[in-house]
Formats: structure tokens, sequence, C-alpha cells
């Protein structure tokens, strides 16, 4: 069903597309067909979307994989046509190749009616099959009313002493207490342990608890709560079949009596609904405690503060596997290094914890190395069953919106950084993320994200200062159920490659996105196509010589994603294309045909990218992103009527030399994000333009002095300046701005000795830095700036930080960065520290950074041996002391390429770096590198 979904919301884009192509491709194409097409993908998208789970019906699950079939089938037309189209070299050809797609968009139309008329059938039987149903008594369920059996608990000491508290309060309105978190985390642990606490036992004389899970009735619960709260009665209760009837006797029976209610695994509000009005508000503390996965629920309940559980640190992790293996908690010394190892490697998640405890406890000693290499695969071998049906019901549970997107998370390798804005797009790119109302898809995606995020689906790597989730990650059994789920429907194969072997050597079917993220793949070949459905995104996370993988092998490619540099001529030849990215530099010069790629929406390179006047004619494009973008000056059109706007243009990074005069602006309107590095500003000042960009969130600007002639737009949320030498007294321009969060002061971005803020400025303002900018005297009170969160220092002649910003109450760090010789600015800054806390405010952290930055690039065939031991590092020396720094890397192989970072903690020693070149006989090259500072 998720396939299907995905690959009918895809057809609805290319649709679009189809009908609405760059003006200066000429597709020939059946308007009213297309029309006629996208009406029928609309309505089996809202059939999907509005139809619950159907897991073991037969009939619907084979309409579903011929709806999928359906749309992959039409999509594979359209695009294969189109493509000729656009490659054909006469008219004749075009229109040769328009009547087949007019012949296959028809034939598609007719299998959709086809496929219609079935369902309209089976949605007549289903109705008639409830009907005869309905009527029938349902039995009791037969899930536990409680846990069975005895469960460790380790590391949650805190949050039972809190959950305890919370429902031992003073407050005696009836109140709702949520425990939140991922499954297999411990909720029902925890409160199982809360439950039987005797402190709780005798603070609550009643008490009951009902697993709710996913399948339920109001009968059911409100049965399953009289049978634990009345005994003397159960017979009567049993006998009732009426809901209003058996919450009445709940009601009875709670009345004036002081009660704890556990409503275990809660998946939605309707539960809570059903039998919220048979429990009293007796006024007497009466408590319900409710466990659930999904962090708006716990709101929607009205939970105040709901307890959120985080996984276990290394050390709880380990004493809770130590627990489940031995029975006394001893470990045998030699066996303590690789059971912390394997206990580590369950990020610490009790689940598996518990799991691969109870598989090591069986196993002899040897063993556990084997489980050491892989934890995932140990979890799953050892119960795949129980991990399964905790884990799987959270996928199981989601809209079927989210589930191509929580799916696609199998394309990244375990223990991934992933950035979000990369995210977005590739499912944007992918087809996943359906047009609703005036919203960008690029937001609907953020919002998608969240969504999963309060699902305890993902997690939050960082969250910038405004808000905004950055990076992300997922949990790698959770990583391992999205390779499983994609796989199962043929809808991802991720995988490693290894001595040149094809992982799609066992496979059947192409599958429709493939991922390689890990392993040399240089020579590995291809399998022919076994099926109608081309490979359509192509994604690699390993570093390597260039891919053997081409243009020709993936005709209809429309998400290549690689770590390499990738041949200019085979991007272009990639004309359905809507996403690439890969290594530079990479130059597409005018005669570049780049505007057949008449889908692309991204292009991403990590280098220098140099674009054609084209660009211009292809306003299908969302996102532009590279190193050193050199784009040209838009063409003067002979008809004003002609002007073509790229209105989906978002991202415009990093931009040389960009000039902002007023015709440019107009023509990219949407912009949210502008990196710009100008070399001149022009003799009108240009600069004034940009305010023109209404809907401008982020920008860098780095740019020579401009004084205060600079105009910037009021919905700007992030601001970095550079070079502007803007002056303290026009800093106004910057201040007015009305939602303005984070302001970044580069060198020489403001000038002067004095700043004296206005009032009524930076209203909105929560991080602040200021780094190598003149400035000695800054005069300001704490109405200045009252949302500063962090203040970040650099480099400054300034003499002390305003005494008020110990009045700030949001204010929770200030960063000292290479200050440490300004005696009277740290000075400042502990006594803002010592202020706050006796005026009774949170507690306040000052952070002294004092390092220097190296950044090099290792070339292939260099390795970076510590002290010639075989592990891939550096060897810095800093004076007499020698550190070792591991670079970041999987791969224990010479041949990598990798950025490294190396920092330098001491400003006045040079550092030496060892590097050793692999050849068969071993040389030495040592080169002496003094760091630069930031």
């Amino acid at each position: 069903m998720t396939a299907a979904y995905a690959a009918l919301v895809s057809l609805t884009h290319t649709l679009d597309q189809i009908l609405h192509p760059p003006p200066t491709l000429h597709i020939i194409f059946d308007t009213d067909q297309i029309v006629s097409l996208r009406q029928k993908a609309d309505f089996f998208v809202d059939f999907l979307e509005n139809t619950s789970s159907t897991s073991g019906d037969k009939r619907i699950e084979d309409l579903q994989k011929r709806i999928g079939g359906a749309a992959y089938a039409a999509e594979y037309i359209i695009e294969f046509n189109v493509r000729n189209q656009i490659l054909a070299e006469s008219a004749v050809d075009r229109e040769e190749i328009s009547n087949l797609l007019f012949e296959g968009v028809h034939t598609s139309i007719q299998e959709f009616l086809f496929i219609e008329k079935e369902l309209v059938e089976f949605k007549k039987d289903h109705v008639q099959h409830k009907n005869s149903t309905s009527t029938e008594a349902s039995s009791l369920s037969s899930r536990p009313l409680l846990p069975i059996g005895k469960n460790t608990m380790v590391g949650f000491d805190d949050h039972m002493v809190e959950i305890m508290g919370a429902l031992s309060t003073d407050e005696f309105h009836l109140r709702n207490i949520s425990i939140v978190g991922m499954g297999g985390i411990g909720k029902t642990t925890l409160a199982t342990h809360v439950y039987n606490n005797a402190l709780i036992m005798e603070y609550f004389p009643i008490r009951a608890w009902f697993t709710v899970s996913q399948e339920y009735t109001e009968k059911e619960i409100l049965h399953g709560l009289l049978h634990q709260i009345d005994n003397t009665n159960r017979n009567d209760a049993h006998d009732m079949n009426d809901e209003d009837e058996l919450g009445d006797k709940l009601y009875k029976t709670l009345f004036g009596r002081k009660y704890l209610i556990v409503m275990d695994d809660m998946w939605d509000i309707k539960a809570w609904d059903m039998v919220k009005r048979f429990l009293p508000n007796n006024n007497n503390g009466s408590r319900i405690l409710v466990t659930t996965r999904l962090l708006k629920l716990a709101a929607d309940l009205g939970s105040c503060c709901p307890y959120q559980l985080s996984f276990l640190d290394e050390a709880q992790s380990w004493d809770l596997l130590r627990q489940k293996i031995f029975a006394e908690g001893r470990c045998p010394i030699e066996l303590e290094g690789t059971g912390k190892s394997i206990a580590k490697k369950c990020r610490g998640l009790p689940l598996a914890l518990v799991v691969i405890g109870g598989l090591l406890a069986k196993s002899k000693a040897e063993h556990w190395k084997y489980v050491e290499e892989d934890v995932t695969s140990a979890v799953y071998n050892q119960d795949e069953e129980f991990c399964m049906k905790i884990l799987s019901l959270s996928y199981n549970r989601l809209p079927i919106y989210l589930k191509p997107c929580f799916l696609y998370f199998a394309v990244f390798p375990e223990d991934y950084t992933i950035e979000v804005l990369k995210l977005v797009n590739l499912w944007v790119a992918e087809g996943f993320i359906r047009q609703c109302g005036h919203k960008s898809l690029e937001e609907i995606g953020r919002e998608y994200l969240e969504d999963l995020i309060d699902r305890n689906l993902i997690l939050v790597n960082w969250r910038s200062i405004t808000g905004e989730v950055r990076t992300c990650r997922i949990h790698d059994l959770l990583s391992d159920l999205s390779r499983r789920e994609a796989q199962k429907e043929n809808f991802i194969l991720s995988g490693k490659l290894f001595n040149h072997l094809d992982i799609l050597s066992d496979t059947e079917i192409r599958p429709t996105r493939l991922s390689i993220n890990g392993g040399r793949w240089k020579g590995t070949k291809l399998m022919p196509y076994r099926s109608l459905v081309p490979t359509r995104s192509f994604l690699s996370f390993s570093k390597g010589d260039l891919t053997d993988y081409n243009a020709h092998q993936f005709p209809l490619l429309r998400v290549l994603n690689v770590v390499d540099r990738y041949p200019k001529h085979d991007v272009l030849q990639l004309i359905n294309s809507r996403y690439v990215s890969c290594m530079g530099p990479m130059m597409l010069m005018s005669f570049s045909t780049l505007s057949r790629l008449w889908g692309l929406q991204t292009i991403g390179v990590k280098g220098k990218l140099i674009l054609p006047i084209e660009i211009w004619q292809m306003p299908q494009l969302r996102h532009i992103e590279g190193n050193h973008i050199n784009m040209p000056d838009p063409p003067s059109p002979d008809d004003v009527q002609k002007i073509i706007l790229l209105e989906n243009l978002q991202t415009l990074s990093i931009i040389r030399d960009f000039k902002c005069c007023e015709k440019l602006i107009k023509r990219i309107p949407n912009v949210k994000t502008l990196r710009n590095v100008c070399q001149t500003i022009g003799s009108n000042n240009c600069l004034r333009n940009i305010g023109l960009l209404h809907k401008l969130e982020e920008l860098y600007l780095e740019c020579p002095p401009c004084g205060g002639e600079i105009v910037f737009p009021c919905s700007l949320k992030n601001l970095s300046l550079s070079g502007c030498k803007i002056p303290w007294e026009d800093m106004s321009v910057v201040g007015s701005l009305p939602n303005l969060e984070s302001l970044q002061l580069w060198k020489n971005a403001a000038v002067g000795q004095k700043w004296i803020p206005k009032e009524g400025e930076f209203a909105r303002l929560k991080y602040l830095l200021i780094h190598k900018c003149e400035l000695e005297i800054w005069e300001a009170e704490n109405t200045h700036f009252p949302c500063l969160e962090i203040l970040h220092l650099g480099y400054l002649n300034l003499k002390e930080i305003p005494s008020d910003f110990a009045e700030i109450l949001p204010i929770r760090r200030i960063d000292l960065d290479n200050n440490s010789t300004n005696d009277l600015l740290v000075s400042s800054a502990n006594e803002i520290s010592e202020q706050r806390e006796n005026i009774g405010y949170d507690s306040f952290q000052v952070q002294y950074i004092t390092c220097g930055a190296l950044i090099i690039w290792v070339k292939s065939c260099t390795n970076l041996v510590v002290c010639g031991g075989g592990h891939i590092g550096v060897i810095i020396t800093s004076g007499n002391e020698k550190v070792e720094t591991r670079v970041a890397t999987k791969d224990v192989n010479p041949e990598w390429d990798e950025e490294l970072t190396i920092f330098n903690p001491n400003e006045s020693h040079p550092v030496s770096l060892c590097m050793t070149t692999t050849t068969w006989t071993r040389r030495w090259e040592k080169q002496s590198l003094i760091l630069d500072h930031w």
C-alpha cells in the first residue's frame, strides 16, 4: 500500500510537470487526456488516504498492488515518451513519439477505470459484510490487563520519582499524566513499577490497568476496568451489553473514591474520549496515567509536561545488559570489554539490550565477538517476532502519507547524520509530498518530519536556536525496520558492495530506488532489466573511484546522489532528473543543453558550479547549491511578456558576485535562502534591492564596505554579514527587522567604537555573534535584547558586556571565543553570571573557546597513520606534546578522500602533521603547519 501511494502521488507531480513544461521545450501531448489521468490519480490517492488498515484482506491488497502497478506504468509511459520527444532530432520523430504517448496514456486511463469499477464493487460488498457482522456480540479482548513477568528497570529511577511525585501532589482535580517514548524504550516497564509501588498502592485504594493498543471497543475498555475495580459484581458487568449502562456502573463504582487508572499503549484520542465521561472528578487527587509513543497525543490529552523517556547512557546500558546476562550481575573480566561494546551498540534502547541479554546468557564466550560485529542482526535473529511486533506497530499506525517518508530512511547508512534540508529536498524530488493549500512542498515536508519526530520514530540530532531541526538520525533497529519494509515492497534496496559483487544479484526485479552505503563499487555491473519499472533513484554514500553506473543504465533516473565526481555529459543525459548532487567542479556552459532536464528541481555540487545562461529558462528549479556558483545575468527578452520568473527557486548558495540589480531580483521573487559573496557592489549600490526579496528568511552576505546603504526584507530570520562595515549607529537597519532571530556579525561587518542599541529593536533576537569587529564600548539594557539566549563574542577589544544582560530572562550562555587575553571582557562575563545567580535566575554558563583550525583535503592513496599503528588518524605535535586525532571515517581503507579538520588548542606552537603515502614501501612525509584562527 505504501509503494502504491508513493507511486500515485509521484504520478500527480509528473502530470503537473507535463501540463506546465519549461517554455523552451515543445512537448506534444493531449491536455484533456492528461487532465483526465490526473483526476483518476487524485481519486485513488484520496481512496488510499481514507482507507484504514486492511491487513489480511487479500482482495483489497490485490487492488492496491494493481493501483500501484498502474501508477508506475503510467509514469513510465509519460517520462519515457517525453524523454524521447526531447531527444528527437526532427519534428517528424516528435510527432510519432507523441502518438505513442497518446496511446499509452489512453491505456493507463482505461486500466484505472477498470480498477475503479472493481473498487466500487468491493466497497459495496464490504459495507454489506460490515452490516451483517455488526450485530454480533464482540468478545472480550484476549490482551493481558497487566504486563506479565518481572521486568528489570535500569536508568529510570529519576523518572519514577518524578512520576510518583506528580501522582501524589496536593492538586485535587483529576489529572492526566503521560509517559512518552519510542517503542521498546521502557514506557510500560516504568509504568508497571510505578503502579506496583507500595506507596502508590497505599495512596490509591482503587487501581486499574488497561492495555489499549490498536484494536479496541468502548465496551472492551469499560469491561476491562470494571473487572479490576469491582470483583464482587464481575458477572453483573459481564452480562451488560450497553456501553452507557457499563459506563454508568463504572462512574458509580468510582464516585467518591480515590483511584489511579493506567491506560497503556494508547494510539489515538478516541479511547480517551470513550471513557472520560465515565471517570468522575472527585476532587480527591485521582489520576490517569497514560503511556504512548505519540507526543501530540499526550498534548491532546491535556497532560502537563509529558515525561519523555530518553535513551540510556553507556553506563546504564551496560548495567542493564549485565543484569540480564548474569544472575548475580557479575561479569568475567575477560568479557567486560566486549560486553560494554555490545551495550554501546544497542544505542541505549532497553528493548535491544534485553533481547541481546537473553541471547548472550545462553551463548558461549567465544560467540560474543560475533554478536559484537552486528548487534542489530543479532537482536532480530534472537527474537524477531517479539522485536518486530513492538517496533512495527509504530510503522503500521502511521498515516499513509508518512509511510513513504519513513521508509526513505532506508537509503541512509546506519549511524548517519542526516541533513534535514537534503532529506526534505529528496522527499520532494521523489514525489512523496502531496500539494496542500498554499504551503510549499518543502514546508509540508518539514511538517511531515516533525510528525515523525513527535511519534518517536526519528531522533533530533541538532535543533537550531530558531527551533528548526537541522540534522536528524534514526535508531539502528528502526533503520533496520525501514529497510525490511522497503525491500518487502520493492520500494528501496540498500546495502553494501564487497569484492565487486552486485547487491542486485539475488533480486528478481530491479528496485525502484537503489542505495549503496558501503564498500567499493568501481567495476560493479548491473543486471539487465527484468521489470517494466526502471530504477528511478540512485544514492551512494561510499567514496571511491568514479562510478561505472551511467546514464545509459539509468535512462529514467530522477534522483542522483553520489559522493564522487560524476561526468558532466552523463548528468546532461538524465533528461528526467529532478535531483542531482555530486562532487565538483562542474562547468555547464551555454552549449550544455541543461534546459533539456525538464524536471530538474535541485542541483548541488560540492565544488565550483558554472551555470549557463539557459538557467533562466528553467522555472521548475527549486534549489541551486555549490561552494562557488557563477551565475550569468538573465538575457534581455525582446518581449517583456516572455520574461520567465524562477518562482519555485528557494535556495541560491553560495553564489559569487551576484549582481543584485532590480531586474534580476524580480526574477527570483520567492527565494528563502541566499548566500552571496560579492567583490564589488556597483555604482548604484544595488544591495538595496535585497529588500525586494519578500520571502527571504536566511541571508549570508559577504561584500565590500557599503556603509549603511543596504536594505533587508522584513521576512529575515537568520542574517550573517561579513565585510560590510555598517556603522554601529546605523545598526537600526538590522535591529528593526521584526522577525530576526539569529544575527552573526563576522569580520568587519560593523565598524565604530561605540554601540548604543535603540529601544524596541532586536525584539525577537535569540542568538547574537560578534567576531573580529571594531567595538570597545557597548551600552545596552536588558530591554534591548529581551529574547536573547546565546551571546557569542570573538576577537574583540570590548571592555565589558552590558551588566544589565544579567536580567535578560532567557539568556543561558555567553561564549568567549579567543578572548582569553581580554581580562576585562572575561571579568565582566563572570560578574554577569554572579549577578544572575544573586537575583535568583536560572544558572548561567560562560564558555571559553580558544582554538585554531586547519582544513586540508586528503587525497586518494594517502594514509594518515597514528604512531605507525595502522589506525587512520594523524600525529599532531604541539610544543613537546603529542596528540592523537582520529579522522571521522568508518572505512579502514587506505584509499579514501576526507575533509580533515584539526583544532590547535595552543596558538603559540606550530603543528606537525605526519602522513604516509600508501605504496609497497612506506615513506614518511613531514610538513610543519601553523594553524590560523577563525
